[in-house]
């Protein structure tokens, strides 16, 4: 008896613990540069998030690596509740991409949320001859070996890029930087020719005339984008790429809390502020907690393994 009501106090003192987490403030860690998709998702989606929480959030970048470098400060972090990250795509492309990776992927994590997916596009230098899709590939397979894209190893865009060259039979040498808003801004400046991005990196430079968008891999036209026509309407069927971010914490954080972050995420992304912001970047919320993005991410891994070894991508050290 005098145990069972010890284990009745313990449960009693961790849930009456989870009810007034957090009580103090949290940090997001965004293991990607400012600027890119990752972060402008974290940063129209996380202020309500604290708000439903009760705390500030201090957002934290650390870009490098395809994501490593901030995941791996996550992987250490105490499984407490007050640091979570924010993870994208290359957190299932990494386990292909990186030989000796610091962390495992789905064992020194626990998945919350999965908050949302983006189409990638395909842009240029306005100086480009290409206007379409078609246009673009002839050039591409004419001068595939004087060429090189940009691109954030392990981004949707960088999967894209891979992917589109292997549908069109032609290889391109990469320049990788450390975030999408990097890359981006030398495609702006012409220093290399083109590259596949994430929508809401793309957006405002398009809408400013300082990119050219020739084609969305998305099965429908991107509501941020309506006037580019997907690669399927261009000859290129079944080319469909989104960059998805989802919230992730230390192995071992207790249940309740995980739970906890997940309701009041899910309660985020049903916010019409919230849900607007996401819009004007190109980011269509999902909403799906902890056993969906568990799947997710093992799917993920797959999937992109099997493109990655295809394109005869050699992992780094």
């Amino acid at each position: 008896m005098a145990r069972l009501l010890a284990l009745v106090a313990l449960i009693a003192s961790v849930n009456s613990w989870a009810q007034q987490y957090p009580t103090r403030p949290m940090r997001l860690i965004v293991p990607a540069a400012p600027g890119g998709g990752t972060d402008i998702t974290a940063r129209s989606f996380v202020p309500q998030l604290a708000d439903n929480l009760g705390q500030p959030i201090v957002i934290e970048n650390h870009g490098g690596a395809g994501g490593v470098v901030g995941t791996s400060i996550a992987a250490k972090a105490a499984p407490d509740g007050y640091t979570i990250l924010m993870v994208y795509i290359s957190h299932a492309t990494n386990p292909t991409l990186v030989r000796s990776l610091p962390y495992d992927t789905l064992r020194d994590f626990e998945p919350i949320t999965l908050i949302s997916h983006e189409p990638t596009v395909l842009v240029t230098n306005p100086s480009h001859p290409a206007k379409t899709l078609g246009e673009f590939t002839a050039w591409v397979k004419e001068n595939a070996n004087k060429i090189s894209y940009a691109t954030d190893p392990g981004s949707a865009g960088f999967l894209a890029a891979e992917l589109y060259l292997q549908r069109i039979g032609a290889k391109v040498q990469y320049i990788p930087y450390k975030g999408s808003g990097p890359a981006a801004a030398d495609v702006v400046a012409g220093h290399v020719p083109y590259m596949w991005s994430v929508i809401s990196i793309v957006t405002p430079y398009a809408k400013a005339g300082r990119l050219k968008p020739l084609a969305t891999a998305a099965e429908k036209r991107a509501p941020a984008l309506p006037e580019v026509a997907t690669a399927g309407e261009q000859g290129l069927a079944d080319f469909a790429v989104s960059g998805w971010y989802a919230l992730v914490a230390p192995a071992k954080t207790p249940k309740s809390i995980v739970d906890r972050i997940n309701a009041e995420a899910l309660k985020a992304l049903k916010n019409e502020a919230v849900v607007q912001r996401l819009a004007a970047s190109g980011s269509i919320p999902i909403g799906e907690g902890p056993e969906y993005l568990a799947k997710h991410f093992k799917s993920e891994i797959e999937r992109w393994n099997k493109v990655l070894t295809a394109a005869g991508v050699q992992p780094t050290n």
